[in-house]
């Protein structure tokens, strides 16, 4: 009996696994990437599915975590810019009024700034005459304006990163506490998803609002109202969001709208205010955008060890916050029971 050849065009052993299969599985590289129509119907009917009351305990330990990070980041530029204000007053001292270039590879800022200073000797890019160090007392300055500004760029980089890693943990426990307030039996109509994009869609507008403004105009005025506007608007996205919060957690709520928020709410907000107003990038772009002497220099390395202050209070303050409002819902919980909720009733 002849050994029978196998089929060239039989059926795949690996088939059998897709035959049964669901329907709307794909195999394709896309559907591998992003997903398939039946997870995104699981995640559709998730979302509308029916929740009840969640702890906000671990959001609020990373946020910890993170503000004290942030705290301690603030306290170190504090002294760094206390430290870069004492090398600027011995400029003083030294007779300096010019602000020194901080490259020194630009070596025709150095020549018009070593000019202005009466450093006489240091009127040549040559080589051979710098080696006799004609030009040692203009690039000490130089130096220095560069070791000053460069460790406190560094740490500005490192305090906006983590600004921009505590958005997401914030926004989680303010959704999950808008979501909270409902199942504390507290009658809204406002979505919590949609609050919180608002609150994001307004701290883009006010970032970019301080990068742009500038641009738009060079004159102070117009430049502060282009700036002005969409911080009104984040001011007011994050009150109205605030009321919902503080109206649903309160076990007690107050018919005068002042007195529904708490003494902690009041010194948040202020600070909250203040920082945007004077915080790095404000300073950067408004207050200290035309410095043409040390004199200005100096008032705007007072401004940014100030705003490092407000930066150390708003943390302290934030913190304080979030606890309080943790606390609260969980009160409430347990003096009034909690249901559930369900999005589509």
């Amino acid at each position: 009996m002849t050994k029978q050849k196998p089929k060239k065009f039989g059926k795949p052993k690996s088939f059998s696994k897709y035959s049964n299969a669901d329907p709307l599985q794909k195999t394709s590289l896309l559907s591998k990437v992003f997903g398939n129509q039946r997870k995104l119907d699981d995640a559709r009917d998730s979302f509308f599915s029916s929740y009840d009351f969640e702890s906000n305990i671990n959001p609020m330990r990373l946020i910890s975590f993170l503000l004290l990070i942030s705290t301690i980041l603030c306290i170190t530029m504090f002294f760094i810019e206390r430290s870069n204000e004492s090398i600027y007053k011995s400029w003083t001292y030294q007779g300096v009024t010019t602000i020194p270039p901080s490259d020194a590879l630009d070596f025709d800022l150095v020549i018009e700034f070593s000019k202005k200073e009466n450093f006489d000797k240091c009127n040549t890019n040559n080589p051979k005459k710098l080696l006799d160090g004609i030009c040692d007392e203009s690039l000490q300055f130089v130096n220095d304006m560069n070791k000053t500004q460069s460790r406190s760029q560094v740490l500005y980089i490192f305090q906006f990163l983590l600004m921009f890693i505590l958005f997401f943990p914030l926004g989680t426990f303010f959704h999950r506490a808008l979501r909270n307030i409902k199942t504390l039996k507290y009658q809204t109509s406002l979505s919590p998803e949609k609050m919180i994009v608002w609150i994001y869609f307004a701290i883009f507008l006010y970032f970019l609002a301080i990068f742009t403004a500038r641009f738009v105009s060079k004159e102070f005025n117009i430049a502060f109202i282009f700036f002005l506007v969409p911080l009104s608007f984040l001011v007011f996205r994050i009150v109205k969001t605030f009321i919902e919060i503080y109206k649903g957690s309160l076990i007690d709520v107050s018919e005068n709208l002042f007195t529904t928020f708490t003494l902690k709410f009041k010194l948040w907000i202020t600070a909250f205010i203040a920082v945007l107003f004077f915080n790095p990038s404000t300073i950067t772009r408004f207050w200290a955008y035309d410095s043409v002497n040390v004199g200005d220099l100096i008032d705007a390395t007072k401004l940014m060890y100030f705003s490092s202050l407000l930066l150390i209070i708003f943390s302290l303050l934030t913190l304080a916050m979030v606890v309080e409002i943790y606390k609260l819902q969980e009160i409430k919980k347990i003096k009034t029971g909690s249901i559930t909720v369900d999005p589509l009733q």
